[in-house]
């Protein structure tokens, strides 16, 4: 049995988390309401403005993912408020979910999880809701291991004087995100994905537009309060409501810093490659990616189909036991064991995709599935250039 020490994430969050971020989280406690405090959360909001590509406030929400997705619903409506949402996979649904149950009327479009968004579709809807006030999609969809086209979608939003509300926990940081240039509403992210830090911190983002809804909104809320959370980043000392995770705070900033000394567009080349790569040795031992058929795959992660005959918790049970490699299965019922899901994002490199392609193929190897051992690894390395 393998320890946690042993075991290297190959997963689409969370993910390994580099040295000097262990560190940073490792140092003495600050007090969260000094000055010498201040300056590492002022710190992260400037980094974090440069990776996102706006000069809006940067929002630090004390939750997960999720937690300041569902801010952003208690913050930017009120109830019987309409708005579509891009449902290509489980996380898109989960935005549409968290709307209806709080009272929203949702317009659930693009909901099979094999397609890339269908901008006419979304477009429709629009055209015939006029009570239609947003629309929520995430950028990378970690169910299929696709990216939505989250330019053409805003820019669709601004032609109909709808927001754009945007899930990008899995790619900021993988992938291009110019939030105000692309004239996004609200990006949503967090720190255990490309931000490579643990779990417990999001970032919200919101435009001027977004801040207008966030005053009309009559939802009652208390602990995501936006307003207040920017009252508080815009006071002498930046600070947030409540206690504030100092070390976690710490772990990102230094996170931010590592992204910010290699320059954002190396980092996104770097995914670039490390997936095209993988994906490469995928094909090469005779795999099929998933979905089948998309026009725009994840630099984030990988998913393949499971060959009739084994399942994915056989596969992904033997590259933990023998390899120390944790990787992801599907989501829903209907891909659970059918889907295997390779996360690269974050501290990845051309090693890291040598490694699980090396081990993936050791593995269908002994699985009787790679009848010889070394396309794969052959194709991943070509691929590296």
């Amino acid at each position: 049995m393998k320890t946690y020490e042993d075991l290297t994430l190959f997963t689409p969050g969370p993910v390994n988390v580099p040295a000097r971020v262990l560190a940073a989280g490792a140092k003495p406690m600050l007090h969260h309401r000094t000055p010498e405090f201040s300056r590492i959360l002022s710190g992260l909001v400037e980094k974090a403005q440069s990776l996102l590509g706006t000069g809006q406030d940067i929002l630090p929400v004390h939750t997960s993912g999720r937690g300041a997705m569902e801010g952003t619903i208690l913050n930017l409506f009120s109830s019987g408020d309409a708005i579509v949402s891009v449902c290509n996979g489980k996380f898109g649904e989960m935005y549409a979910e968290m709307a209806e149950k709080h009272g929203l009327k949702v317009y659930k479009v693009c909901e099979d999880w094999l397609c890339d968004a269908n901008i006419a579709e979304i477009e429709a809807v629009l055209r015939s809701s006029p009570d239609v006030k947003a629309i929520t999609v995430c950028q990378c969809e970690t169910t299929t291991a696709t990216i939505n086209d989250i330019q053409s979608i805003a820019r669709l939003a601004k032609q109909y004087g709808k927001l754009i509300l945007v899930d990008c926990i899995s790619s900021a940081g993988c992938l291009p995100l110019e939030f105000d240039a692309w004239q996004l509403d609200v990006v949503v992210t967090a720190s255990q994905k490309g931000l490579m830090s643990p779990a417990g911190l999001s970032l919200v983002v919101l435009s001027e537009a977004a801040w207008a809804a966030v005053d009309a909104s009559k939802f009652p809320k208390f602990y995501i309060q936006f307003r207040d959370i920017q009252k508080n980043m815009r006071g002498k000392n930046a600070e947030t409501p409540g206690s504030t995770p100092v070390s976690l705070v710490a772990a990102v900033e230094e996170a931010l810093s590592a992204i910010e000394q290699e320059g954002k567009e190396n980092v996104y080349a770097r995914h670039a490659t490390v997936a095209r790569a993988i994906r490469a040795g995928v094909e090469a031992m005779g795999l099929t990616l998933f979905p089948k058929e998309v026009n725009r795959r994840s630099p984030a992660l990988t998913a393949f189909v499971v060959p009739e005959g084994l399942s994915s918790s056989g596969i992904r049970s033997a590259l933990k036991q023998n390899f120390g490699i944790v990787t992801a299965g599907g989501l829903g019922s209907a891909y659970k064991d059918t889907v295997v899901r390779i996360g690269h994002m974050g501290s990845v490199y051309p090693k890291d995709a040598i490694m699980v392609i090396g081990a993936l193929e050791a593995t269908m190897y002994k699985l009787g599935f790679v009848k010889e051992p070394g396309p794969g690894t052959a194709a991943c390395i070509r691929a590296l250039g």
